[in-house]
């Protein structure tokens, strides 16, 4: 399985670092590619859990996954999954120049709402 918290936090490195022009986000979807539906869903968990994460900046991260991962999950579960965690999301994001809201919770109902 893999380790959604350290691929948000920069320890995993994409597949072919010569070819690639993300982020950590993008890393993270690279890394689900060809992976079963066991695999998948236990990542979408770990990103879910990764909303109340202690660490800003991974906690903007996992926010900024929501465009990617929307394509993978039914957007029902990451608005539960938002909704669950609205506390840890009802505050300012790390410094990411990608987040363009004053709270994470607005950045992600953004990213979960745009196309």
């Amino acid at each position: 399985m893999l380790d959604v918290r350290n691929i948000l936090d920069g320890q995993v490195w994409p597949r072919n670092v010569h070819d690639f022009g993300g982020d950590v986000t993008d890393i993270l979807m690279e890394q689900l590619e060809g992976c079963g539906s066991a695999t998948i869903d236990d990542a979408m968990q770990q990103l879910f859990q990764l909303f109340e994460d202690e660490n800003l900046l991974i906690r903007s991260y996992a926010v900024l996954a929501i465009s990617n991962i929307k394509k993978l999950v039914d957007e029902s579960m990451v608005h539960s999954a938002l909704e669950h965690s609205v506390a840890s999301l009802k505050v300012a994001p790390a410094p990411i120049w990608q987040i363009s809201h004053s709270t994470l919770w607005d950045e992600a109902i953004f990213r979960l709402t745009v196309g």
